[in-house]
């Protein structure tokens, strides 16, 4: 007695099973790669943060950096953030910091002493824990009349500054007249950012 087993037409034959599961399993490989070659993209892109390269649209004409959340002067008042606009008017010094930049804790005195010389300094936290940031000024002192927030370091790459500290005497436009791009010293201070501060216009 033979049995007779009927198969869809759709259905392959023992033959031809073979083959649609190799292309399954080449399917599956194929999209779990992908998904890895995404998920590493995207750690490169958040550790690069290439964002700040190709998507910048900031610069020292149009720029609003947010305040320091929980950051106050000594009376209280709550330390504001700024923006191109608070540049705009007058000559004023733009400084980038950041709490773990050893450079910025070396050469906080001088920032300091520039400030008692009667300076307007506004500070740019760079990609820098809030808590740390007032961690850092609790200890050492402010010498800014604002700190803006540039969590992305948009700011800092928008005025050519690879890292911190950078420092920028800003003309009324605003504009930059002098660039200090790394540690700042008594000399550079002395011939370079005083004279540039005290221009008239």
């Amino acid at each position: 007695m033979s049995e007779t087993i009927e198969r869809d037409d759709g259905a392959p034959s023992g033959t031809d099973a073979w083959p649609s599961r190799r292309n399954l399993l080449l399917g599956a490989f194929c999209a779990i790669s992908a998904g890895a070659g995404a998920a590493a993209a995207e750690h490169v892109w958040k550790r690069k943060d290439l964002s700040a390269r190709f998507f910048n649209t900031l610069s020292i004409e149009a720029f609003d950096l947010p305040p320091t959340s929980g950051l106050a002067f000594a009376d209280g008042r709550p330390v504001p953030g700024f923006s191109s606009a608070d540049l705009a008017g007058k000559r004023s010094l733009l400084y980038l910091w950041a709490s773990y930049c050893p450079s910025c804790r070396a050469e906080h005195h001088l920032v300091m002493a520039l400030a008692a010389r009667g300076v307007a300094i506004y500070g740019a936290n760079v990609k820098d824990d809030p808590a740390h940031a007032r961690r850092f000024l609790a200890e050492h002192g402010n010498p800014f009349v604002a700190v803006g927030r540039d969590e992305r370091a948009f700011l800092q790459r928008a005025l050519g500054a690879r890292g911190v500290p950078a420092s920028f005497v800003v003309a009324p436009g605003p504009k930059i007249e002098v660039s200090i791009l790394g540690p700042i010293d008594e000399d550079a201070i002395a011939t370079r950012v005083l004279p540039a501060l005290s221009r008239p216009g």
